[in-house]
């Protein structure tokens, strides 16, 4: 059943930790394309304790777009970086992006992930790299092994309908159904600090009913300048533990919905 939703403004959450050298390249980007789509935007840069200049780049772009600045006082790990931008952005969003800030996703692609939510055809977008038309460029062998794995797992053990792809950053949720999901699972609705909090926002979307789809794009990972942040076999542990905790959950029944703001004044209550 459709159910589409009315989009005047999204929310662009990045999740960054030292990010000098790649951030500025990508608000630039961000910048360049959003001013030509059909909404409003705001950029939540959330800086999970860098200690590079991280935070002086967001404030610079701060006085030339709409951009706000969230500040972890310590490194908390992706997990908590993706909550706080989840749980900042759905208060202003109608649609909350959440793309990698190392300049490996290009912000061409939220018009359409933002329209087959406006449409009514999902509640969450993935930008995947299993779909036909798909490009990966530039990332290492493991990491393409790493995804393939979570797939064919997720495939097996908890499969999701039309998702393929369930560890990518590049995502577009509905506010709405990120309010059901803060409604039922409370504030800290994320428990995974490292990458595997993506398979576990996956899983806990999964659980609250959301429906899922995917688009093609390119992955750009060879236009990212700084190192990658992720450990390969500490991921692959933390999926098992995710996929046990979800393993017996029952996905929760349909109810009738609030509407966003009544949604958003019930939680801030």
């Amino acid at each position: 059943m459709k159910t589409p939703t009315q989009v005047n403004e999204v929310a662009i959450v990045l999740p960054a930790y030292n990010e000098e050298q790649d951030l500025p390249k990508l608000l630039e980007n961000i910048r360049e394309k959003l001013a030509r789509m059909p909404f409003a935007y705001n950029v939540i840069v959330v800086d999970d304790g860098s200690k590079d200049r991280t935070a002086d780049i967001a404030r610079e772009f701060a006085k030339t777009m709409p951009l706000k600045l969230v500040q972890h006082v310590v490194n908390k790990g992706l997990g908590e970086g993706v909550q706080t931008g989840l749980r900042e952005g759905w208060l202003v969003g109608d649609v909350v992006i959440v793309m990698d800030a190392d300049n490996s996703h290009d912000p061409v692609y939220i018009e359409e992930m933002v329209k087959k939510i406006r449409d009514g055809d999902a509640d969450v977008v993935i930008a995947s790299r299993f779909q036909p038309g798909s490009v990966v460029q530039g990332v290492p062998f493991f990491r393409q092994v790493l995804s393939w794995g979570c797939f064919l797992m997720m495939k097996t053990l908890l499969p999701y309908r039309n998702v393929r792809d369930y560890s990518t950053g590049f995502r577009a949720y509905r506010s709405l159904t990120l309010g059901r999901l803060i409604k039922n699972a409370g504030p800290q609705f994320l428990q995974e600090s490292s990458f595997a909090c993506m398979l576990e926002l996956m899983l806990s979307l999964r659980w609250v009913g959301a429906r899922a789809a995917e688009i093609p794009y390119t992955l750009r990972y060879d236009l990212k300048v700084g190192v990658s942040k992720m450990r390969i076999w500490r991921t692959i542990k933390r999926y098992f533990n995710v996929i046990g905790r979800y393993w017996a959950k029952d996905v929760l029944p349909q109810t009738q919905e609030p509407s966003l703001n009544e949604l958003r004044t019930q939680l801030r209550a």
